[in-house]
């Protein structure tokens, strides 16, 4: 049985990592906070992976080299998988993403491309490839409306998505991201599972909402959940993680059970 995950995400631009709620943006740090306020290699010994996003729109080949910069001095304080993601386009941006240390890219915006997703696929595996879908439900009816450009242009609507695109996709694992619970704290969407078909084979994962244990414990819980991610630095400072974790396997979710000897 394939183990449950918890994954930390980071997002950064412009040298500062940032908190999101609803996709509005507060700076919080440079790499030098995070590792001085948040412990960061000691953290990341609760997590199973680390995503870490550029955020900027457009950014520059020199707005990527800083950010693959200050993620490598991350690297060295941890050992878990890490995603890399933010503005890959074309298939040589995936090219420079598994250059600097990608083990897998996140792919927003570009999923739509099916040629570039497929050129990715062939060239280095679907299981490199994790399809993030950010949506938010509509003002006027239940519907759930997928956006892109960091949640800033309406793409299709969820029902259309699985209609249209699900199946065209080469990929290893779907994070469906609620930009209305995003750093809200207030627990997960789990009501989009009953929207989401049961042919959804690959990993499917939740993200924004996560705020105290019980939300990521309450969430692994559920059959279809291969894992979850949250980005919520303040509400998983310290110890918050570890808890996350401890508290998951006592509930019986089959997950890997790490000691608890710090990273050196």
């Amino acid at each position: 049985m394939v183990k449950k995950r918890i994954i930390f995400a980071l997002l950064y631009s412009d040298g500062y990592f940032f908190l999101s709620r609803n996709f509005r943006l507060q700076k919080v740090g440079d790499v030098k906070w995070l590792i001085n306020n948040f412990g960061f290699g000691k953290t990341c010994h609760f997590i199973d992976e680390l995503i870490c996003l550029l955020i900027k729109k457009n950014p520059t080949n020199k707005d990527k080299q800083k950010f693959f910069s200050d993620i490598n001095i991350l690297r060295r304080r941890f050992f878990v998988p890490i995603t890399l993601g933010g503005g890959i386009r074309t298939l040589n941006d995936a090219k420079m993403f598994f250059l600097n240390g990608a083990d897998k890219i996140m792919l927003n915006s570009a999923v739509y491309d099916s040629i570039l997703i497929q050129g990715i696929s062939d060239l280095y595996g679907e299981q490199s490839i994790s399809v993030k879908v950010d949506y938010r439900v509509s003002d006027n009816s239940n519907e759930r409306n997928i956006f892109i450009n960091g949640g800033s242009k309406f793409k299709v609507t969820l029902s259309d998505f699985i209609k249209s695109y699900l199946d065209l996709f080469s990929y290893g694992e779907i994070v469906f991201n609620s930009i209305d619970q995003s750093g809200s704290g207030a627990g997960f969407d789990i009501e989009i599972l009953k929207k989401l078909p049961n042919k959804i084979v690959k990993p499917l994962l939740l993200m924004g909402g996560a705020g105290m244990p019980e939300h990521i414990c309450d969430v692994l819980k559920i059959a279809k959940v291969s894992g979850l991610v949250t980005s919520n630095l303040f509400n998983f400072l310290g110890t918050g993680l570890e808890l996350c974790r401890k508290k998951s396997l006592e509930n019986g979710i089959n997950m890997v059970n790490f000691s608890s000897v710090d990273l050196v």
